[in-house]
């Protein structure tokens, strides 16, 4: 025997194992950083399973550059804010009634320069208008759409590729901006990779009941309950918390849907969930037949390098609702009897430019909910209420109004914004936004003597003051951007 030559071969060998293993660590990590972007992004849903299914099934016929190249990034689209808008949807999938509807509903805006997602969800019982399909509920878009490519002779991918690009263009109308990414996920899909990870824990401040969660296609109820504290949820029970609504509401569950998201997110980020080539394999396995996407690998990829700057602190949420004195709050409920007697909800003007006011800001400058600067209120004119409307118009924005009341000095022309804080907060994104809303607004750097903080006690940092010229702003757009409640 030629030990030389065995010698040789052995370093060789040695060698050779140390640069695969170095370099499947390196893809490891790589992929581990997908799954954690694609967590905070995606509802947790969006691994890149084609990443992984690239390296699993080839790891052991290609070259090493071979693997290097499948992974090689491009950047993502944006839109002229420098943002990329993700439009996710949650469907049933399977053959039962109601397979196609999508069961949730979310945007989500990557801000790359910020290091933040804000995401909106958008309920389903939302009612759009549509030349093609007719008036229905937001949820029906993407399945009548679907169902009309199909008619026309489209293969059911093609018609499945068409209809999404049609509800992502359909949403972004609604909000006022371009979409460029969708993402789709059925319900099998959720379950198993909540499943493959083991499971998510979730804390609850009060526990959660409902008795009327549907036992499938049976017709039948059962129970669905969790306790305050901590709970871990396997994928079943992930779901069910997802889309519960009986006892609670549509905009409660897009909370819940958000809260499973963060829970999903923490998990990728744990120990032991994305190092292990098994794991990977069984989320693959998990999503690879119930997930749709126009994300490419390239853009996969890239959303791997960028992955490490987004924290625990990156996800913001809102969600559309119809209570006028929360953030979000711009629809309403109309008779049952002008909708042929169903459930619906419509925007509370007649367009959709308060949604989409709303959406700029919390897309654009989400540093506004950051920030969450206390604010106060004060008439200081003779309007009756002003001070309360004022209050309900701003906190539908999703500003931080904590006092209101009347002014100490009655009768000012001018709407001023004062500082009352320790830091300066006149240049901040929340007064940019005050002065957007209330357009007759002008700052002033001296505090009155009324205000300062032996006359003025208060927890607020900036103050609000009504003047008088403030009225015909009101009067005008009373009916639109003022309302309680529309009857």
């Amino acid at each position: 025997m030629d030990f030389n030559k065995k010698k040789i071969r052995s370093d060789h060998y040695i060698k050779r194992q140390e640069t695969a293993r170095k370099t499947l660590s390196w893809i490891f990590s790589k992929i581990k950083s997908h799954f954690i972007i694609f967590a905070i992004i995606i509802s947790g849903l969006l691994v890149t399973y084609t990443v992984a299914a690239k390296v699993i099934d080839t790891v052991s016929t290609l070259s090493v550059k071979n693997i290097l190249l499948s992974i090689v990034s491009s950047p993502l689209k944006e839109d002229e804010f420098g943002h990329t808008n993700f439009l996710m949807l949650g469907i049933g999938g399977g053959d039962h009634d109601g397979a196609e509807l999508t069961d949730s509903i979310i945007v989500a805006s990557l801000d790359e320069k910020n290091n933040l997602i804000p995401m909106l969800s958008i309920p389903r019982d939302f009612y759009v208008k549509d030349e093609e399909i007719g008036s229905d509920r937001i949820n029906r878009y993407y399945e009548l759409k679907k169902m009309i490519y199909e008619e026309n002779g489209y293969q059911e991918s093609e018609a499945q590729t068409l209809a999404l690009e049609d509800t992502s263009i359909k949403i972004g109308e609604i909000l006022g901006i371009e979409i460029q990414y969708y993402a789709l996920i059925n319900f099998d899909g959720f379950t198993e990779v909540v499943d493959a990870m083991d499971g998510i824990d979730i804390y609850l401040d009060e526990s959660f009941y409902d008795n009327q969660y549907p036992i499938g296609e049976t017709g039948f109820y059962e129970t669905f309950s969790l306790p305050a504290g901590e709970n871990h949820l396997d994928g079943d029970m992930a779901l069910k918390y997802a889309r519960s609504r009986k006892t609670t509401s549509d905009f409660d569950r897009g909370l819940r849907q958000q809260t499973i998201l963060n829970a999903i997110k923490e998990k990728a980020l744990s120990a032991g969930i994305l190092t292990s080539p098994s794991k990977i394999k069984d989320l693959y396995d998990a999503i690879s037949d119930n997930f749709v996407t126009n994300l490419s690998i390239s853009e996969m990829a890239y959303l791997g390098e960028i992955a490490d700057g987004f924290g625990e602190d990156s996800m913001l949420s809102q969600v559309l609702n119809d209570n006028p004195e929360q953030a979000g709050g711009f629809l309403y409920t109309p008779p049952r009897e002008d909708y042929g007697g169903a459930f619906v909800l419509v925007p509370s003007s007649d367009d959709y430019s308060e949604i989409q006011l709303f959406a700029n800001l919390f897309f654009y400058n989400t540093q506004i909910y950051q920030e969450n600067i206390p604010l106060q209120i004060v008439n200081s004119s003779k309007y009756e209420g002003l001070a309360t409307d004022t209050l309900i118009y701003l906190t539908r924005y999703g500003l931080n109004v904590v006092r209101y009341g009347n002014a100490p000095r009655i009768g000012e022309a001018e709407t001023t914004i004062f500082d009352l804080g320790t830091t300066p907060n006149l240049e901040s994104e929340t007064v940019n936004a005050i002065k957007q809303l209330i357009p007759t607004a002008i700052t002033q750097t001296v505090v009155p003597e009324d205000y300062s903080p032996i006359n003025w006690e208060s927890e607020a940092e900036i103050l609000i003051e009504l003047g008088s010229n403030f009225i015909p702003f009101y009067e005008e757009n009373y009916e639109k951007r003022f309302y309680y409640w529309v009857q």
